[in-house]
């Protein structure tokens, strides 16, 4: 027999496709930047592969928002008084969209709690910016960052709030959740060095009890509640920067 044949013959010892987690593709970049900014393409289903394969890129997505927001703070602090530059940073961050305080409250069906917390969040967020844009501006870069790799971590097996019986989305799995981390931590530490390690310190802790929240109380997570969570960490993070 040829040598072309035995090539033909072998096993292949090469696992099938449909067995193997598929590589990101530059599709599922444009899917993350559609479900976490203004961007004008369709939206993947938050209970689809799709989704799935885009929370991948959820930090790096969050990180471009932040860039955004950092440059938007470098030109205008010290030519605009804190909390005006605060203002005009939150009306960007808004317009940026992905889980604006607008699109949370109509999600959470326009109920006053609902209106209360994110006005609560929203004033968090103001007067921690206004604290931090010229003293510690890193926060403007890991707040989107942050809040978009809590959702997948609150997303990873995590139950169907609507079905308790099933996964919110079992298509995301440990893969998404420890190259998500990697990323963030990464980018965390190598920038703000043991300031980062509070940071991550206080989000996880903050992420943890909402986790438990959401299993004990709501019987699971839904996409209301993971913007809820990207409100409550993009407030969170500025404070906590401002605080330690």
């Amino acid at each position: 027999m040829t040598e072309e044949g035995d090539a033909a013959t072998a096993p292949d010892d090469t696992p099938p496709p449909a067995t193997r987690p598929p590589r990101p593709q530059a599709r599922d970049l444009l899917a993350a930047l559609a479900c976490l900014t203004s961007v004008p393409w369709e939206r993947p289903a938050p209970r689809s592969v799709a989704y799935a394969r885009a929370t991948l890129f959820f930090p790096l997505v969050g990180l471009g928002v932040g860039g955004v927001l950092a440059a938007c703070n470098a030109m205008l602090v010290g030519r605009l008084p804190p909390w005006l530059l605060a203002s005009v940073l939150v009306g960007v961050w808004e317009a940026l969209g992905g889980a604006t305080v607008r699109e949370t409250w109509a999600t959470a069906g326009h109920r006053w709690p609902a209106a209360v917390g994110l006005a609560g969040a929203l004033l968090v967020k103001l007067v921690s910016i206004a604290a931090v844009s010229s003293a510690r501006p890193v926060a403007l870069l890991f707040a989107p960052m942050l809040a978009r790799w809590v959702i997948v971590v609150l997303a990873t097996g995590a139950r169907d709030a609507a079905a308790p019986g099933r996964k919110f989305n079992a298509a995301i799995s440990f893969r998404e959740f420890a190259l998500t981390s990697v990323f963030t931590f990464a980018v965390v530490f190598t920038i703000a060095d043991a300031f980062g390690i509070l940071v991550i310190v206080g989000v996880a802790a903050l992420t943890l009890g909402m986790r438990l929240l959401a299993h004990r109380w709501l019987g699971g997570v839904s996409e209301s509640f993971l913007l809820v969570a990207i409100v409550t960490i993009e407030a969170t993070v500025p404070a906590l920067c401002a605080v330690l």
